[in-house]
Formats: C-alpha cells, sequence, structure tokens
C-alpha cells in the first residue's frame, strides 16, 4: 500500500532533496522549491526517445541500469514505463531517498543497490540493454577506463549526460564561474588511445564525502573530457554508433556548449535481434 501523506511529508523532512522533484501524490512532491515536477524533464524526454526509436517502443522486455541514481527520478521514470531497472548511488543520504520511492510506489521491476559506480561490472551486476550514466562521468578520475568498463555490461544503448572541458582558452573564458576551477589542458592515455581534458577539484579531502551530495564520491578531483576526447573515448569503449543528443537542449545550445559545457551522447551496439548489418 502506498505511504499516506502524513507519512511521506514526515519521512521528506528528514531528508534533503536537492534536484529530483518527483510527485508521490497529489498533494506531496519531493523537492517543490526546484520548481518544475520530475515528469517535464526534458533530459527524460530525450532518454524516453532514445528507447522508443532503438527498441520500438516496448520497454517491458529491457533491462536497465541508472548509474548514480541521485534521488531515483530517472530510475522510477524507467521502471513506470514497464523496464526492468537497477538503480546504483553509494551515498547513503541519497540512498535512504530511493528506498522511500521503492517503498512508496511498490514497483516489483525497480531495484536499487547501494555500491560505487566504479565497482559496476559485469561480473558483479550483469548486462543491461540500456545503461544511462547521467550527472556522473565529470565526478571521475579515469573516466575513458570507466566507459570501457561499462561498456562491457551495455547490450545495446549508453546513454551519457556530462559536462566536458572547454578545448581553448577561448571557450575557458567563457563557462560559469561556479565550474571555471579548470586546470591547464592535459592528457592521459588509457590502453591505445590518448584524451585531452582538464582536471576539475571535487574538494580537498573526502572526509565530508556523505554529505557533499553533488560531489564525487572517492576521488579528490576529477578529469573532465574535451568533447572531441569523449566522443572517441564512448567509440574506442566499443560502441559502433557515438550520436549527439540534441532534441532536448537545441534551444540553449549556447548555454550548453559555452557557459556550462554539458553535452548528451548515446553510444549503440547492434541489436542481436536486429537483422541490419553494421559496417565496421
Amino acid at each position: 500500500m502506498p505511504l499516506s501523506t502524513d507519512v511521506l511529508r514526515e519521512r521528506i523532512s528528514r531528508q534533503q532533496w536537492t534536484s529530483h522533484n518527483i510527485r508521490l501524490n497529489d498533494e506531496v512532491t519531493t523537492c517543490p522549491d526546484v520548481g518544475c515536477p520530475f515528469e517535464g524533464d526534458l533530459r527524460m524526454r530525450s532518454i524516453e526517445r532514445i528507447v522508443d526509436f532503438v527498441f520500438g517502443g516496448d520497454w517491458s522486455h529491457l533491462r536497465i541500469a541508472d548509474l548514480g541514481s541521485l534521488e531515483g527520478g530517472f530510475a522510477l521514470a524507467c521502471a513506470r514505463k514497464g523496464a526492468t531497472v537497477l538503480g546504483v548511488e553509494v551515498r547513503q543520504a541519497n540512498f535512504e531517498k530511493l528506498l522511500l520511492l521503492k517503498e512508496h510506489f511498490e514497483l516489483p521491476n525497480l531495484t536499487f543497490e547501494k555500491a560505487d559506480v566504479k565497482d559496476f561490472t559485469r561480473e558483479r551486476f550483469g548486462e543491461f540493454d540500456v545503461v544511462l550514466a547521467l550527472g556522473i562521468l565529470y565526478h571521475l578520475d579515469e573516466p575513458a577506463k570507466w566507459l570501457k568498463q561499462i561498456a562491457a555490461c551495455t547490450r545495446t544503448a549508453l546513454v551519457i549526460d556530462t559536462h566536458f572541458a572547454p578545448a581553448d582558452k577561448a571557450a575557458l573564458a567563457r563557462i560559469d564561474p561556479r565550474i571555471s576551477a579548470l586546470s591547464r589542458m592535459e592528457e592521459v592515455r588509457y590502453g591505445n588511445g590518448i584524451y585531452r581534458g582538464r582536471w576539475f577539484e571535487e574538494s580537498p579531502n573526502l572526509k565530508n564525502r556523505e554529505g557533499n551530495l553533488w560531489a564525487s564520491y572517492s576521488n579528490s578531483r576529477s578529469f573532465w573530457l574535451t568533447k572531441e576526447s569523449l566522443l572517441r573515448a564512448v567509440r574506442d569503449a566499443g560502441f559502433h554508433l557515438v550520436l549527439e543528443q540534441h532534441d532536448h537542449s537545441a534551444d540553449r545550445y549556447d548555454q550548453l556548449n559555452y557557459v556550462s559545457p554539458r553535452t548528451m551522447l548515446v553510444g549503440l551496439k547492434p541489436r542481436k535481434d536486429n537483422p541490419v548489418r553494421v559496417a565496421s
């Protein structure tokens, strides 16, 4: 049975919701200060269009992983579409929010696991038709290595929403001051690839990593790939097609390309049940 309005309000009052304004019933949403309820999230609408296009609109046979679930909006939305969904989140404060969603909505096809996304492997969690990496890649110190690891868990589609590093000084000068603490351009090597990017200082130490809800969990600084290196890293991870999704962001192109550089990429592998042959 869904939780009552009084219980929901009491539970939410003890939690710090910061992003996903999820409607729990006609009277209660999780984060009203955010404004728009999560069902209107433009990124989720883009994900729905991607999955509908690739899989023909039938979500019921899909297994989806949402890595770094934060407050569970994306995982919940995918489960409501009929997919079997696993959300992975490491912070206890966020995980308690996910458990609230699980308890209240009572969806048997929605589960959550408390784990670091760095430990997400095929051996531990298996394979998924769709993997969502939303707002997580730019919090990692070895993004190219992690993409290769995640690709091994992905049967068909990887959806990435991430910041990227400005490629030159002119672009760096236009960036929002709140995310401007980026290093000079550096190169890192992983496998046979060389990738360019900039270091971002996440936190001076990891002592408050449970309380700092908007920072990396297990590294004090992260490596932001340039868009060029990001595209190559997804390709090198093993995806046959790498696409940039603009349908949710075209009206904010200048903002998302320069001021707050961020992109949504889709890496695709041929479906095993798809007779179309993909040229190598």
